[in-house]
């Protein structure tokens, strides 16, 4: 799966960010580059603590740990 910034996109700047599991899903998802981030935190007087985002990569994570877990599940009961 494929992040983009959003912002970036709406301005026709390059935006891949990264790319984040599952790896073979050929859909895309947004997120914030640096720059836009630190504008945004800016515009609303507020940063971003390192917790807060070391909880967004957890969240990250967790969620395709699950997504995997449901596809192996599915390609275990079909072998059944």
């Amino acid at each position: 799966m494929k992040v983009l910034c959003a912002w970036c996109v709406r301005d026709g700047r390059p935006a891949f960010l990264r790319e984040k599991w599952p790896f073979e899903d050929p859909s895309e998802t947004h997120g914030l580059c640096a720059d836009h981030f630190t504008s945004l935190s800016a515009s609303v007087n507020q940063v971003v603590t390192s917790r807060v985002w070391f909880l967004s990569r957890v969240h990250d994570l967790s969620w395709g740990l699950t997504r995997w877990a449901q596809r192996m599940r599915g390609r275990f009961l079909s072998l059944c």
